[in-house]
């Protein structure tokens, strides 16, 4: 019966689909509700931040404008300058009746701003906020100006302190690897096996060719790839919803920039197939396999480095999922993913003619 291998495939390793559906279950869900705590961990939290408003200049030497909320009961304001947030040694900026002031950018360094009120009912003056010149600091800026990390954002200045820098980074960063290393171990295991475990020429006894054989054992790998993939699309999108960030991550932008990794997963799947045809042994497969796909990441990141060796990035299976491309550009290369589908088929094709000519140890 047509399908029968890729039931019986499905059903042994399930228990191990599962035990993996749990650990993405867990990781696409966590991840984003790590985000709020993460950049509040970056972010100074300055007293009265919110009733205090400081415009900055888009060029250099431009005009500053603060503002503050007015207080009732103020006689006249005050405003304190100084280069950290405690004002131990402010100096007074500005005294007066007004709420915003306009001033000269002629600094390079952070400078905090402190607005108070005198008041008659009170002796001291009362505090109404701080404001800042510079926001968290990212400690990932400079590394993406590297390129081992500029490529895999598309050369893009993001910042890992708003939710689509810090997920690209933090999840798509290390999906590749967890996913495809899965994937590499689960395709090898499958036909390797029933090499080392004396099967081989039993299933191949009954009225099954080896096209079909390999065929199924393909399908197979193919379901648990999508599966996987739909398992962190739902997780990823119900962690992004449960932080209100739909709005700057949506559902769709999650679904297409993780779709796209299955073609990429389906060829690292046809290698292991390939690999364990040729090697007939799991550890040497998965070896392979691996290499495989180190030697691929590092094609992609040494292509990056500079114009002369971008001709490398062609032959990554890395540079045809651009998960970048759909985040910040909202654009899907339906052509990349054409691509490596077509790359896993022949693959798989090549895989086959291997085997039919491959004698069986018995």
């Amino acid at each position: 019966m047509i399908g029968r291998i890729t039931y019986m495939e499905l059903r042994t390793g399930l228990k191990g689909v599962l035990i993996f559906f749990l650990l993405v279950t867990i990781v696409a869900v966590a991840m984003p509700l790590i985000f709020p705590a993460y950049r509040d961990s970056l972010t100074e939290e300055l007293e009265g931040a919110n009733k205090v408003n400081l415009e900055l200049p888009t060029d250099e030497g431009g005009m500053i404008i603060l503002s503050w909320e007015p207080l009732e009961t103020a006689t006249i304001y005050m405003v304190l300058e100084d280069n950290r947030s405690s004002m131990v040694t402010a100096k007074i900026k500005y005294t007066g009746e007004e709420t915003s002031i306009t001033f000269e950018k002629d600094f390079e360094e952070r400078r905090y701003y402190a607005v108070m009120a005198e008041t008659d009912e009170t002796v001291d003056p009362v505090l109404i906020g701080i404001a800042s010149t510079e926001k968290g600091e990212d400690p990932f800026q400079e590394l993406f100006q590297n390129p081992a990390y500029s490529g895999f954002t598309g050369g893009r200045n993001i910042s890992i302190l708003e939710v689509k820098g810090f997920i690209t980074l933090e999840f798509f960063g290390w999906w590749w690897m967890l996913a495809g290393l899965f994937i590499a171990y689960q395709s090898v295991s499958v036909i390797a096996s029933d090499f080392e475990n004396k099967r081989m020429d039993v299933m191949l006894s009954t009225p099954i060719s080896r096209r079909r054989y390999l065929l199924e054992k393909f399908s197979a790998m193919s379901i648990i790839a999508l599966f996987i993939t739909l398992v962190a699309i739902g997780g990823l999108a119900g962690g992004i919803a449960n932080i209100n960030a739909i709005n700057e991550f949506s559902a769709e932008t999650v679904f297409l920039s993780l779709i796209g990794c299955l073609p990429f997963l389906m060829v690292i799947a046809a290698v292991g197939i390939l690999t364990a045809v040729l090697f007939q042994k799991t550890r040497v497969g998965m070896g392979v396999t691996f290499a495989f796909v180190f030697a691929e990441f590092f094609l992609y990141t040494f292509g990056n480095f500079s114009k002369s060796l971008e001709w490398m990035k062609s032959i990554s299976i890395f540079n045809y999922w651009d998960y970048s491309s759909v985040i910040f550009d909202n654009l899907f290369k339906a052509g990349d993913f054409v691509i490596l589908a077509a790359v896993a088929i022949v693959i798989i094709i090549i895989s086959i003619w291997v085997f039919e000519k491959k004698d069986i140890p018995t």
